[in-house]
């Protein structure tokens, strides 16, 4: 994970997110890119004053993030920014997978309100317009490295062990347990377990497959406080027109759900 990217809005919430940027580059080396974006205005006097303005002082809270940050980074970790006119979400995307970052992390205020600003909307929209890993930082959530981590897993394979492999560096990195947890227990399960274990043989991990009547979100959120869990991993997988039409992804609800920090991981191949 040599390459992170931060997004920020320049709030409380973005500043959270990029502590534990910092952990994470500590131990990995890596170079932190704080990113920005501003829409775009009509081409009139007035509004590319203010869009000239609003460049100006985005550079000045950037820099200002900067410098506040260097001193923390250790162990060859450095800090640069991006500034970027255009929508978040797809910027964001766009940045992460044509310079080749290994991991997103940002903040996301759940189903507080601004949903149309840098919120859970944008969160959110980055989920589905990026498939570089996200790790997204719960507002208000205490500064804490993973030691329990929850896989929620579904009842579709993996295609590969690449997909499970930034999982695989933060829980060897840090020294954390996996809990794997599959709620809907089937035919598929031997399997899948089976697969599962292949994939995480490097760590320690436990598996939990279990059946309880309650919405996935709900038992997933159960299953989190049960173990004290401090991360929560999950998949997203491109979903079929009907199934988009008629389910609300599982990925995309934990977005607005989840009271811990949630990495999301990409499929691409299912």
């Amino acid at each position: 994970m040599k390459k992170i990217l931060v997004p920020t809005d320049f709030s409380d919430n973005a500043y959270n997110a990029l502590k534990f940027a910092v952990a994470f580059a500590n131990e990995f080396g890596s170079q932190i890119t704080l990113i920005h974006t501003f829409k775009l205005y009509s081409s009139t006097g007035m509004f590319i004053s203010v869009e000239s303005y609003m460049e100006e002082d985005a550079h000045v809270e950037l820099a200002e993030m900067i410098k506040n940050t260097r001193p923390k980074l250790t162990n060859g970790a450095t800090i640069k920014h991006k500034l970027y006119r255009g929508d978040a979400a797809p910027v964001i995307g766009a940045v992460a997978e044509k310079e080749g970052y290994d991991l997103i992390i940002m903040g996301t205020q759940g189903a507080s309100g601004l949903k149309e600003v840098f919120s859970g909307s944008t969160t959110n929209g980055v989920v589905k317009a990026c498939k570089v890993p996200l790790l997204m930082i719960p507002e208000h959530y205490s500064f804490k490295l993973p030691g329990r981590i929850v896989f929620a897993i579904d009842q579709d394979h993996i295609s590969n062990d690449r997909v499970v492999a930034p999982l695989v560096t933060i829980a060897k990195t840090f020294g954390a347990k996996i809990e794997v947890f599959h709620q809907d227990a089937g035919s598929k399960d031997a399997g899948i377990k089976a697969e599962i274990r292949q994939f995480l043989d490097p760590v320690e991990a436990s598996y939990h497959f279990r059946l309880d009547g309650q919405h996935i979100t709900a038992s997933i959120d159960d299953f989190v406080e049960e173990t004290k869990s401090d991360l929560l991993c999950m998949i997203r997988r491109e979903r079929s027109f009907l199934e988009k039409i008629f389910h609300q992804s599982v990925t995309t609800m934990e977005v607005f759900h989840s009271k811990i920090p949630l990495l999301v991981l990409h499929d691409p191949a299912l």
